[in-house]
Order: C-alpha cells, then sequence, then structure tokens
C-alpha cells in the first residue's frame, strides 16, 4: 500500500477542513431519554446509537462513525437520496440515478459488482426498511426518503457495522426522526424555477405534558421534473410520526412510530455524449446532439404508457411512470434502566410495502445494426416513426435506442422486525465492563414479477418517438416499438417469485472502558431460512398485438421451490486509546457477512429438492452450479483511526480519518445482458475484490463561518474468475468528495456554497473517463423573524459530469459516442420556510 498519495490526499482536506466547519447534530433515539440533540451533545460529544452500543460518544467509539445534520444536507442541495450519502465518508456512490433511486452504492472500496448496495444497510430509526440492500428491481434506496422529519443520519462503516446489524458488513446508513421532546416545526415550500416541480415538507413536535411527547413530519412533492419531461414523472408524499410516554422518572420510555408513503419519482437511466478518445483516455466529453442528459431524457409523452403481457396471460396496458412505492409501517420502542446497571431495549416494526419500476432505459445503437437484421422470423427493410409529428416517415437517423421498456410488479416487499437487546454494566478493574445479548428477527417478503419488453425509439432528449420496423413488403414486425414482449433478455427475465425470508440473528459483546482506553469485540451468529418459489420463462411463443403477431415469453419454464437454511458467524474486535481529552486512535479488524437472496435463484444453484447445491451435486438433482459457497459473502476489513477536537484560528474544529484495508469475494447472479460475456442476459459473476484507502470527515465553525466535509480515498481491484493478477475496479473513482461551506451575515442572510466531485474512473472494458465537481450556491434572507427566503442553484457552472460511465457506443465516429450518466445541469429553484 502506497502511503504518500493517501497522505496526500489527507492533508490537502484536512487544510481545506481547517478554514471552516459546521458541528454535526446527533440524536439517541433510541436511548433512555430520546432527547432532542442538544447544544452540548452535538459533534465528536454526541451519542452513537447506529450499530453500536448504544452509550458512548463519537469521540471515544473505536469505529468509524459520522452523524449529518439535516441542516448540513439540505446545504448540500441533494436532487436524490444518493446524493444525500455522498456526505458521509466511505461511501461511494455517483448519485446520478434519478430521486426514485436505483443507485449503486459502493463502500470503501468494495465495489458492486451487478446493482444496488450489497454492503450497505439503509434503516430508519434503527431497523432496516429492507433486509438486502440489493433486492433486483427493489434496491434499498427507493424505500427510504430524506424529508423534514428526519434530524440526522448516521453512518457507520466497517467495525460494528457488521456485527450489530444483519447484512451490513460495509455499513449502515440510519436516518433518525425528531421526537418532539424540544417543542418545535417549520413549513417550506420549493419552487424549480424554469421547470415544473414543487416541493413541501413540513415538520411539528412538542410535548403533550410532563411525560408525553409527539412529533409529525414529512413531505409532499409534484412535476415533470429539472428533466423537463411533458408530463408528471414525480408524484409523491410520505407522512412520519411518532409519540413517546417516558415513564418511572424518565427511566424508560415507549415510543410509537408510524409511516405512510405513496412514491412516484422518476429513474434516470443515462444519456448519449460525444468523446475524443486517445489510448484508454476519454476526455472532451460533451452533450450528444438533441439529448443533453443535463436537461433531457428518454422519458416520452409517445411511451408514457405501454403494453406488457402479464402474469394472468393477457395484454396489459401500464404506465411508464419510474419507481413507485406504497408504504404503511407502524412499530414501537421500548427502554428501561433497572437497578445495578441493566438495561432493555427493544425495537420492532411492521411493514406493508409494494410498488413498481417502470423505466425506458438507454443504449445507442447504430441504424445499421437494426437494417437487415433478423426480427420475428423477417428480415427488416425499413424502419418508421411510430408516433409523434412524424408517425408513419422513415426514420433515416445513424443511431437509435434499442434497449428495454421494463416493468416490474414489486408486489409485496413488506417485512417485520424486531431487535432485542439486554444490557449490563459493571465496575472492573478501574473500568466499565459492558455486556450486552441481543437478539435480531427479521422476515423479509419479496414477491415480484417481470416484464421486459425488447423496444426501439429514436436517441432523442425531447419526447423521443417509438419506432415501428417493416420487411420489404411493407409488413409491420412491431407494435408500438415493441419486438417483444417479455424476451429482452431471454428466457432468464420473464420471471416470476413469491420468497421469504426470515433472518434470526443473537448477537454478544464485551466492551471495557477504562479513563486511559477501551476495549471491545463481539460476535454475530446468523441463520437465515429461505422458502417460496421462483419460475423463470419458458420458450417463446407468437401472440396477437393489435394485428401484429409478436413473440412472447411468459412466466412457465423452471420452477423452483426453496426450502433450506443458511448459518454464518460475523465478528469484530477493537481498541481505543486516549491521547488527551480531546485526541483518541482507535484499529479494529472484522470479518463480516452478507447473505445472498433473491439474486441466488433461477441460477441452478438450488436443488430440485429446495435446498442449496453442493459443488458435489453439479449435473444432477436440479444444479448445474455450486450454491453453498456462493450464498454469502465475507468482508475483511482492518481500520486504523484518529478522530480529535480543539479550537483553530479563533474557532472549533472536529476531525475524523481512518485508513482503510479490506477484501472480499462475491458471486452474483447477472440477469441483463449489461456486464455478461457475449451480450446475453443470465450470468454468474465470479470475482475477488480488495481495496486500500482513507476516508476523512471534518467540521470547523467559526463566529458566523462554519464547514463541513468529507472524502473517501480508496485503490480499489478487481480479480475476476480464472485471472492470476488484480487491476482496477470499474466505476469506482480513487477520490470522491463533498464539502459544504456557509457565512451567517448577522440576522439578515446566510450565503453558502456546496461542492460535490470525485476523480477519474474506468468502465468494465478499461476506458478511463475524467472526474469533474460541480458546485451549488445558495442564499437565504430573513426579513423577519422566523420567516426565511431562499434561493438555490444545483451546478451553477452547468458542467457536464459524466459520473456514471456507459461504455462506447460507437468508436468509429469523430467524435466518439459514448454513454452515460451524467449530473443534472444548473437547476434554480426558489423556497419560502416559516419556523415555528
Amino acid at each position: 500500500m502506497k502511503l504518500t498519495p493517501l497522505y496526500g490526499c489527507a492533508s490537502l482536506v484536512a487544510l481545506c477542513s481547517a478554514m471552516s466547519a459546521m458541528p454535526a447534530l446527533a440524536q439517541d433515539a433510541a436511548q433512555a431519554d430520546s432527547a432532542e440533540a442538544a447544544p452540548e451533545t452535538t459533534g465528536l460529544d454526541a451519542i452513537v446509537v447506529t450499530a453500536s452500543g448504544r452509550d458512548k460518544t463519537q469521540l471515544n467509539s473505536a469505529v468509524s462513525v459520522s452523524s449529518i445534520s439535516s441542516e448540513t444536507i439540505q446545504a448540500i442541495r441533494p436532487t436524490s437520496e444518493a446524493e444525500v450519502f455522498r456526505a458521509i465518508p466511505g461511501i461511494q456512490v455517483a448519485g446520478t440515478a434519478g430521486p426514485g433511486g436505483n443507485s449503486n452504492i459502493a463502500v470503501r472500496g468494495l465495489p458492486v459488482a451487478t446493482g444496488g448496495s450489497p454492503f450497505v444497510q439503509i434503516q430508519e430509526d434503527g431497523l432496516p426498511t429492507v433486509l438486502f440492500g440489493d433486492i433486483q428491481f427493489g434496491n434499498n434506496d427507493y424505500w427510504t426518503r430524506f424529508d423534514g422529519s428526519v434530524q440526522n443520519i448516521e453512518g457507520v462503516r466497517g467495525g460494528s457495522a457488521g456485527t450489530f446489524a444483519s447484512q451490513a458488513p460495509g455499513a449502515v446508513i440510519n436516518y433518525i426522526s425528531h421526537t418532539g421532546k424540544q417543542e418545535g416545526g417549520f413549513v417550506s415550500i420549493n419552487r424549480g424555477l424554469g421547470y415544473d416541480e414543487t416541493r413541501a415538507d413540513f415538520r411539528y413536535g412538542g410535548p403533550i405534558n410532563d411525560t408525553m411527547y409527539f412529533h409529525i413530519g414529512g413531505y409532499v412533492k409534484n412535476g415533470r421534473g429539472p428533466l423537463k419531461a411533458d408530463y408528471t414523472v414525480s408524484d409523491s408524499f410520505q407522512v412520519k410520526g411518532n409519540l413517546t410516554k417516558e415513564f418511572n422518572e424518565g427511566r424508560g420510555y415507549f415510543r410509537l412510530n408510524f409511516k405512510v408513503a405513496d412514491t412516484q419519482e422518476p429513474n434516470y437511466t443515462g444519456a448519449p455524449a460525444l468523446a475524443t478518445i486517445t489510448g484508454k483516455k476519454v476526455s472532451n466529453i460533451r452533450p450528444y446532439p438533441g439529448f443533453d442528459g443535463r436537461d433531457s431524457s428518454n422519458y416520452s409523452i409517445y411511451n408514457q404508457d405501454f403494453l406488457i403481457y402479464n402474469r394472468e396471460g393477457n395484454l396489459e396496458r401500464v404506465k411508464m411512470d419510474g419507481i413507485t412505492t406504497q408504504a404503511q409501517s407502524f412499530g414501537g420502542q421500548f427502554h428501561y434502566d433497572f437497578d445495578g446497571g441493566i438495561t432493555v431495549d427493544n425495537n420492532m416494526r411492521y411493514t406493508s410495502m409494494s410498488g413498481a419500476f417502470a423505466s425506458p432505459f438507454l443504449n445507442t445503437a447504430l441504424t445499421s445494426s437494426v437494417l437487415g437484421s433478423t426480427v420475428n422470423g423477417r428480415t427488416v427493410a425499413a424502419i418508421r416513426y411510430a408516433s409523434g409529428p412524424k408517425a408513419g416517415q422513415l426514420f433515416t437517423d445513424r443511431y437509435l435506442d434499442n434497449n428495454v421498456n421494463v416493468r416490474t410488479n414489486i408486489r409485496d416487499i413488506g417485512s417485520f422486525a424486531n431487535d432485542l437487546t439486554l444490557a449490563g454494566k459493571f465496575d472492573v478493574a478501574s473500568g466499565k465492563l459492558t455486556t450486552r445479548a441481543g437478539l435480531f428477527y427479521m422476515n423479509q417478503k419479496i414477491a415480484m414479477d417481470w416484464h421486459v419488453n425488447k423496444s426501439l425509439r429514436e436517441l432523442n432528449g425531447d419526447n423521443p418517438s417509438q419506432l415501428d420496423l417493416f420487411d420489404s413488403a411493407g409488413n409491420k414486425l412491431t407494435q408500438a416499438g415493441t419486438s417483444g414482449y417479455n424476451n429482452n433478455w431471454g428466457e432468464c427475465c420473464a420471471r416470476d417469485y413469491d420468497l421469504s425470508y426470515a433472518n434470526t440473528a443473537p448477537y454478544l459483546s464485551l466492551d471495557f472502558d477504562h479513563d486511559q482506553f477501551g476495549l471491545d469485540g463481539s460476535v454475530r451468529f446468523e441463520r437465515i431460512k429461505s422458502t417460496g418459489y421462483a419460475i423463470g420463462g419458458g420458450a417463446e411463443f407468437p401472440i396477437n398485438s393489435n394485428g401484429v403477431t409478436i413473440p412472447a415469453i411468459t412466466a412457465n419454464g423452471v420452477r423452483e421451490n426453496l426450502n433450506y437454511t443458511r448459518s454464518y458467524t460475523s465478528w469484530t474486535v477493537g481498541g481505543l486509546f486516549k491521547v488527551t481529552p480531546n485526541v483518541t486512535i482507535f484499529a479494529r479488524t472484522s470479518r463480516g457477512g452478507r447473505f445472498n437472496s433473491d439474486r441466488q435463484t433461477l441460477g441452478g444453484k438450488i436443488r430440485n429438492d429446495g435446498v442449496l447445491c453442493r459443488a458435489s451435486d453439479i449435473g444432477s438433482n436440479g444444479c448445474s452450479a455450486d450454491g453453498v459457497t456462493p450464498s454469502v459473502d465475507f468482508v475483511t476489513q482492518h481500520e486504523l483511526g484518529i478522530k480529535s477536537r480543539g479550537d483553530l484560528f479563533g474557532g472549533q474544529f472536529t476531525m475524523e480519518m481512518t485508513l482503510l484495508k479490506g477484501n472480499f469475494k462475491q458471486s452474483t447472479y447477472e440477469l441483463s445482458a449489461t456486464r455478461c460475456p457475449g451480450g446475453s442476459g443470465g450470468c454468474v459473476i465470479d470475482a475477488k475484490f480488495k481495496s486500500t484507502g482513507a476516508e476523512f470527515f471534518a467540521t470547523y465553525r467559526n463566529g458566523g463561518f462554519s464547514f463541513v466535509g468529507n472524502a473517501t480515498y480508496s485503490k480499489a481491484k478487481r480479480q475476476s474468475a480464472g485471472a492470476t493478477s488484480y487491476t482496477r475496479s470499474p466505476n469506482l473513482p480513487d477520490l470522491i468528495y463533498t464539502a459544504s461551506a456557509n457565512y451567517d451575515i448577522g440576522d439578515i442572510a446566510t450565503v453558502g456554497v456546496a461542492m460535490t466531485g470525485q476523480t477519474s474512473a474506468i468502465d468494465d472494458a478499461g476506458f478511463e473517463y475524467p472526474g469533474k465537481a460541480i458546485f451549488n450556491p445558495s442564499l437565504r434572507v430573513y426579513p423577519m423573524k422566523d420567516l426565511e427566503l431562499g434561493l438555490q442553484v444545483y451546478n451553477v457552472f452547468d458542467t457536464f459530469d459524466l459520473r456514471g460511465n456507459g461504455g462506447i457506443a460507437d468508436p468509429t465516429a469523430n467524435p466518439v459516442v459514448i454513454g452515460g450518466a451524467p449530473a443534472l445541469g444548473r437547476t434554480v429553484s426558489a423556497s419560502v420556510r416559516y419556523n415555528f
């Protein structure tokens, strides 16, 4: 591991952070008093409540943890949950998938082999929203929304994340709610300028009497979005609330929680672009004529609904409405302090949840690759516009979009979760020994049916038309641009399944705290019971679609009935040295596991009797691959960190820095042609990964000036199956960073600027794309007490920042045509907020 560039990056960030910062807030949402964070318990003095023992401050915890206040997140001006996550050190995400979600969320150089966030768990008030972060068409960023109900977001990386939470060996991101113990709230309205989008956030809470208090908050959002679709793509609301009753003079409390959400948000699938390529270097990236991904997309009024062949055997018209979710949850939290240092905590939640994924995926292809090809048994002789002002006219453009129209019905992704902990504190050898025993249980449902249509449309960012194909006799080969129902990726992906995963996990920990040092260790025993069924696609058959014969596939092929149990163990050991009251150094080593759930189905890994295939079963009992070994991915991590706080240039700072080293092996099933050899859907991807690096987080405040910054540096490498050496991991920049600075001009106004960026990254073919930074200034004016008027600009310089790399579409052209996912262009909004 070369430390020179590592320390160089860290020194640069440290120098910047020394210029100013804003202490982060924190809240003990699961602790006895459950108070809103008070000024004396902010920054490194805040109690860590996520994936930890819940009784130590950040400064004195031997874990990498950061607490990001809601005010800091609002200052960053995130356009999606993924951009919220970029505020947490160690989290590596492009932030270009859109407000609906479906982001690939990596952590500490542990990449995403296929999709989702396999090593990162997202929680709300200490319990997962979904058990697995990379559920196919159900990634965990669909189900959580930052709004007025959130007081702060806490991120724990590595270490205890794997033993105090299931399926989270990389990180836990916990959205912690206001409780209303301190009275207050606000109402705000944010309106897009130059585009149609309106969002209202609100919250209010306060005491009911001396022992009861409540809080309620949420948001409403509607509009066509900053990419200027010509129909409503955002139509969402969420309401979250809680009611707390304290008893026995504050020694205990009981809290009721609820959430109701109904969201519809677009998922951005990229855009074409032009570039110069020299060797493996991609440079001079700029928008593709007619399709500027900064302010346009392939959401079209001519494709706002489309036909699928549904699971009942009928053609059904469905909406192209992005990612939709419906959720209703309720739960309870109980805490009590008994005599003798014994405490009991229980956290429970039941969630009814469903939704859908509908998106026009994008892929740039040469029109010549379609003309002369065989489609539905005939040779394509002509392409014509299927809709729009040019309907019926010949299509003669050089490029078209030949990717899928996909609709996945998420019939049930509900869950029940409960986490019970018993802890005791004892005086031992001039220190405190804390012992904990806990039991976590969660039952996760996953019921879906997939519909992936072969589709053609023009390559245009302004209401692209679907394209129909014709043979030389003028016979129509497609219907509304669709050349096949459920068959875009072959028989792999016309799926129908109803699965259940019951995760039972007892865990134990010991923690010794001395005036000069601390030692801790914990272990978690995971047991997952898998039941249910999964049905793959069968053979193609013809159907009549408004007079045109179109091939279709439905879920009548291979059936797997799951009935197996998999057990494994995660552990961590850490130590902390208290150098001074304001400086601590810690070290940690850990090995955490995560279970591969629905991604292991229909891959030849389940025996006919429902148990996992072993290597000796291959070739019999319905087995074509080992299912036991790849059913759990293990991550080994080593950490060395320092935390510090103090005075600097007349202000106060906090600083956290952690050196990292980790490795893991992953075997996962890829459904699409995105990364499968030969361009066909359905393959197993096996690889080993390793990473070294560092993460950094700092805050500073001096008078009216404040600053928050973070950076993650990693050298991530991959060794593919059969290879003898490691190469650079794709889609992970060496450095990703976020910063936010604000200056209060008395009680008159606040001027701020946020920055988010990254260095270069490579795609699967090894082409290197440059990294850039975007800047988001803001102005808040206070014309009277409690009233705030705001103006916010995202990407003020309109930078074409291609963060998600989609590969080379046409290397023969000059300039070269590429694909990718750019950040939003210059987007301006105005807001009004009233605090009370």
